[in-house]
């Protein structure tokens, strides 16, 4: 039932409307009445008036002035016009003030009947329009980040299209940065880290959304303007506007905001690519491509750092002319023809030789690295096989190196996994040999002062009263490693068993193993135990891998576990 109020003056006319017409047969319920429109007024305060009826000419307050009242105060209210009077200026300001009809006295019972019935019609049928535009909108806002995203995703991996006109779809699409002047940010959490986390897939695309939530509202309280964000496959990408000339300093400081509160809330690490600004949106495709192949500075300077598109060109054109590839074959050729002549220093000190053609920067591509390392590891594993039982073992832990290979995201990992293969052969080459009396007292020396802070090739080899190139020699000869990377190794181990105890801040196990740098603690330790000291920490109640140290039949190293 609609609510209906009457106003009209003449009280017989009145009386006539409130008992002459069957209302409820029309779906109408008469709310009320009053006597001129200044008394209705205050009446309809409420809103919940459906149908207005009323006279124009009464006193205080006309029929056409109570409208007008009506129409400012946004009450929805469908008026039909009552009067004696069929003069055109009324009908013609009626108009104006939007009435539903316009009835001419006299009228008998049955014009109001089938007048206002036609209202009731009209009144349920704009509701009903209301209604579906609501829900229609409703949906609309519903479905606008998904449309928003597929869109943002369509553009980072395509250019524009001829017919295209994105910034009209921006608009549609109520995209909050502006067409104009773009950047870029490439956000690629480190892989590393969330293997660690052990996340399930629904865990990840958990994980990937409030990340997302994070990059929004930080760069967004930090660069003061609005931020698209979408989700790539491998990437967060956030888009904002500006110049570097305006925005620089505020991008500077945002991100590594970002970076920390990533760490904070999500435990995760991220490395952050930077395009140049572009000129529109029309250019998306090329500052995400430029974003994206920023981050492969993260191979050579190491991950969870920000890199800018600029720096990454200049790093690109430092070294135009590439490096004499034959020397890199002829190390490798050199470093199977000692291994298989049992010539392990020189082994090893062509292996670092070999690595450094990695360093030189960005002399070779990443592809053209992975390459090489494949290349020497498939050797590695042809001079395994010709081993007994250890050798097929070794076998096993090559093979899982090499799926690794393409995976890995620094220069440094990379490096360790190769020199942990190197050493992981010779142990298996060398395996009856004892070592020499100077190596066994080395080891003991390390042993008893791994802890220093000075402990140093030259100051064991001072204790052995042997020269430093002759110590660093037999290390290599007869362990397959370095001096430096075993007391590494050693000290790490150490690390590891003290953190499994869950006591020890890893400041303190930093100092305590000779490292006063908490960070170089970090970093040594994430080299060789494959992740940081605060994740092994959180693990440490999970079975941990048995030590790296290299390990000979006559002589065990020994490590506290």
């Amino acid at each position: 039932m609609l609510n209906l109020f009457i106003v009209e003056d003449e009280k017989p006319m009145r009386e006539g409307l409130l008992t002459l017409i069957d209302w409820e047969t029309l779906g109408i319920h008469v709310q009320g009445y009053a006597e001129n429109g200044l008394e209705a007024l205050s009446l309809l305060k409420s809103g919940d008036t459906d149908i207005l009826l009323t006279d124009i000419r009464m006193p205080q307050m006309d029929g056409l002035q109570l409208i007008d009242e009506i129409r400012k105060r946004s009450l929805d209210i469908a008026c039909v016009l009552m009067s004696g009077y069929s003069e055109f200026e009324y009908a013609r300001k009626a108009i104006r003030l939007g009435v539903f009809d316009y009835l001419i006295k006299p009228f008998s019972p049955r014009q109001v009947a089938a007048t206002l019935r036609e209202v009731v019609r009209r009144v349920l049928e704009k509701r009903r329009l209301s209604n579906n535009l609501d829900g229609l909108q409703q949906q609309l806002k519903q479905s606008l980040p998904m449309a928003k995203s597929q869109a943002l995703l369509q553009w980072l991996h395509a250019p524009k299209q001829i017919t295209e006109n994105r910034e009209e779809r921006m608009a549609q699409l109520q995209m909050s940065a502006a067409f104009h002047q773009i950047v870029v940010i490439a956000i690629r959490p480190d892989r590393k880290t969330l293997r660690k986390l052990n996340y399930e897939f629904s865990d990840m695309e958990l994980l990937k959304f409030a990340a997302a939530n994070i990059v929004k509202e930080t760069l967004e309280q930090t660069l003061l303007q609005p931020v698209e964000t979408v989700t790539d496959q491998q990437e967060i990408v956030a888009i904002c506007n500006g110049t570097f000339e305006f925005l620089e300093e505020k991008l500077q400081s945002g991100l590594k905001r970002l970076q920390q509160n990533l760490r904070q809330f999500l435990k995760i690490t991220v490395s952050i690519g930077v395009s140049d600004p572009k000129k529109s949106m029309d250019m998306l495709h090329e500052a995400y491509n430029e974003a994206v192949e920023t981050l492969q500075m993260m191979f050579y300077k190491g991950a969870g750092q920000i890199f800018f598109a600029r720096d990454y060109q200049h790093f690109t054109q430092i070294s135009a002319e590439a490096a004499d590839e034959s020397g890199w074959i002829t190390l490798e050729q050199s470093i199977i023809d000692n291994l298989q002549s049992g010539l392990y220093a020189e082994a090893l000190n062509e292996t670092e030789q070999w690595l450094k053609f990695f360093r030189q920067p960005h002399r070779h591509s990443r592809k053209k690295i992975d390459m090489q390392t494949l290349s020497l590891m498939s050797r590695l594993i042809r001079l395994a096989s010709e081993q007994d039982a250890s050798g097929r073992e070794l076998i096993r832990s090559f093979s899982a190196m090499i799926d690794q290979i393409g995976q890995v995201e620094t220069l440094e990992e990379l490096s360790a996994m190769v020199q942990k293969a190197i050493q992981q052969l010779v142990g298996i080459l060398n395996p009856n040999k004892t070592p020499r009396r100077k190596i066994r007292q080395a080891l003991d020396f390390i042993a008893k002062h791994y802890n220093s802070p000075d402990l140093s090739l030259a100051g064991v080899a001072r204790e052995l009263f042997v020269s430093s190139t002759y110590l660093s020699t037999l290390f290599k000869q007869e362990l397959g490693i370095n001096f430096l990377d075993y007391v590494h190794q050693f000290r790490i181990e150490k690390a590891k068993a003290m953190l499994q105890s869950g006591d020890c801040k890893i400041q303190t196990v930093a100092r305590e193993l000779g490292y006063f740098d908490e960070a170089h603690f970090t970093k040594t330790f994430k080299k060789w135990a494959g992740m940081l000291p605060s994740q092994y920490k959180k693990e440490a109640s999970q079975s941990i891998d048995p030590p790296n140290l290299p390990e000979l039949e006559a002589w065990r190293v020994p490590v506290n576990r």
